[in-house]
């Protein structure tokens, strides 16, 4: 099932960016890896340092505290998707566009993995 932890059996959770503290993009950038980047220098076929690289929309992975995580757009919005977690909560399914997974925006029945309640900003936990 896609966007099912397949170890856990867990669900995903995706929340919108805007809805977390003004460091977490800061966290990604910072101490994560930008796949975006990676990738394209690994289709780079000439010399390392001929490389210029001018990215858009980078997608991003960061694992940090028990939790795996990944940021990348939709839509045109960054989202922060955790597919690993110590903390779980229930949420409604997201739509079409990420299905089974769970959006953390949202309360509902599905149990997901979630972040923890610091990484909210104040004004929607």
């Amino acid at each position: 099932m896609s966007n099912v932890n397949p170890k856990t059996g867990i669900r995903f959770g995706v929340v919108a960016l805007n809805s977390l503290e003004d460091w977490v993009f800061d966290e990604f950038f910072h101490d994560g890896t930008n796949v975006s980047y990676k990738a394209a220098l690994e289709e780079f076929e000439g010399d390392e340092d001929d490389f210029e690289y001018e990215g858009d929309e980078d997608s991003y992975e960061l694992e940090k505290d028990g939790l795996s995580l990944g940021l990348s757009t939709l839509g045109g919005a960054y989202n922060v998707w955790v597919f690993e977690s110590p903390h779980t909560a229930k949420h409604a399914l997201c739509s079409p566009c990420c299905p089974n997974a769970g959006d953390i925006d949202s309360p509902g029945d599905f149990p997901c993995y979630t972040l923890p309640d610091d990484w909210f900003w104040a004004g929607v936990k």
